[in-house]
C-alpha cells in the first residue's frame, strides 16, 4: 500500500531483518560466473551493511559464512552454497514462526511493532489454523512500518487495531502476549529490534504480559560472546519529515533518530528459534548443542574480508 501523504511524515518502505538478509544473498547470487565481479561485489555489499545497517546480524553471519566458503574452497560450488543458504535462511524463519504460532491460543489478543518476516509468516500460520486472535500494532516510528503490517493483517482478515507508539501502555490491559521481531540476539538473550521495542517489553512487564521475541539463530551476534557490543544506527530527520516539511521548521535544532534499541534479558519471557522456544538465559546451552563446544570457534568478518583481500587483492 502506499501512503503517499505520510512520506511527508517519515513513511519509508523499507525491508524486514530477514528481507534486507536475503537481499544481499541474491545480489551475490547474481555474480558467481564472474569471479572478479563477484569479488568486488562482496567488497561493496560488506561496505554498505557495516554503515547501513551493522546491527543486520544476519547479514553479517551470511557475508562471514561466503567469505569462510571462498578461504576454504574458493569459487568451487559457490553457487550451490549461496542457493543452500537461501534455503537454510527461509527454512529457520518458517519453523520459528510455526513454532511460535503454537504459543497463541483461540481468542488471543496480541500487540507487536514494526514489521517483521517471521512474525507475519506467525500470523498466517495462525490464520491457516483458523485461530481466532487480534493484534495490537504500533506504528512503529521512525519509518512507520507497522501500517505494512498492519495492512498485511487486514489483507488475511484478521481484527487489527492500529495504534500510536505512545499509546503502548494505554492498550497493553487489553494484550495477552506480546510478540517482536529481531535484529540481531546477543549471546546473554538480549535482543536488539526496532527502536521502541524495549519499551514495550518495559510496559509488558509492568502488565505482567508475556513478551516473546522471534529470533532465528541465524540473527546471533557471535561477537557478544567476547564482549563486544553492537553498534546501532541512528537516522536523521529524513527519517521524520520530507525536505518540504523540515522548511517550514526553525534551523536551529538537530534531530536525533535511534532505529533501533536494546531489549535486556529480564524484559523477554521466550526466545524463539528453530530449534524451539528458549529461556533468554538458556542461549548458551543451545550454542553449545548445536555447535558441540562453547564458544563457538567463528572469526569475525573483518578478519575474513582482511584474508579475503590478501587472497585476491582490492578489486575496483
Amino acid at each position: 500500500m502506499e501512503y503517499v501523504e505520510l512520506r511527508r511524515h517519515g513513511y519509508r518502505k523499507g525491508l524486514t531483518s530477514t528481507e534486507y538478509a536475503l537481499n544481499i544473498v541474491n545480489i551475490l547470487l547474481k555474480m558467481v560466473n564472474d569471479e572478479k565481479e563477484f569479488i568486488r561485489t562482496y567488497y561493496v555489499v560488506v561496505d554498505k551493511v557495516l554503515r547501513e545497517r551493522p546491527s543486520n546480524m544476519a547479514s553479517v553471519n551470511i557475508l562471514r559464512g561466503i567469505g569462510s566458503y571462498l578461504l576454504e574452497n574458493g569459487f568451487n560450488g559457490i553457487r550451490d552454497y549461496i542457493v543452500g543458504l537461501i534455503d537454510k535462511i527461509e527454512k529457520a524463519c518458517e519453523e520459528t514462526a510455526i513454532i511460535a504460532s503454537h504459543r497463541i491460543v483461540e481468542k488471543d489478543v496480541l500487540m507487536t511493532l514494526s514489521d517483521s518476516l517471521c512474525v507475519r509468516k506467525m500470523f498466517k500460520h495462525l490464520v491457516d489454523r483458523d485461530v481466532e486472535f487480534e493484534v495490537y500494532v504500533l506504528e512503529s516510528r521512525p519509518g512507520m512500518e507497522g501500517l505494512d503490517l498492519a495492512d498485511y493483517l487486514d489483507k488475511l482478515g484478521v481484527k487489527t487495531n492500529l495504534v500510536i507508539d505512545s499509546a503502548a501502555r494505554f492498550f497493553v490491559k487489553n494484550v495477552k502476549k506480546v510478540v517482536v521481531g529481531v535484529e540481531a540476539l546477543a549471546v546473554n538473550g538480549a535482543v536488539v529490534g526496532k527502536v521502541g521495542t524495549s519499551l514495550l517489553s518495559l510496559v509488558a512487564n509492568e502488565a505482567r504480559v508475556r513478551v516473546f521475541a522471534l529470533a532465528p539463530l541465524y540473527k546471533l551476534s557471535f561477537e557478544t560472546i567476547h564482549g563486544e557490543l553492537l553498534e546501532l544506527p541512528e537516522g536523521d530527520w529524513s527519517y521524520l519529515m520530507d525536505e518540504e516539511v523540515r522548511k517550514t521548521l526553525p534551523q536551529n535544532y538537530s534531530a536525533r533518530v535511534p532505529v533501533f534499541d536494546v531489549t535486556p534479558p529480564h524484559l523477554i519471557d521466550g526466545i524463539v528459534t528453530e530449534y524451539g522456544l528458549f529461556a533468554p538465559q538458556a542461549i548458551p546451552v543451545v550454542l553449545k548443542q548445536i555447535y558441540g563446544v562453547y564458544p563457538p570457534k567463528v572469526e569475525s568478518l573483518e578478519h575474513i574480508v582482511s584474508q579475503i583481500k590478501e587472497k585476491w587483492g582490492e578489486i575496483r
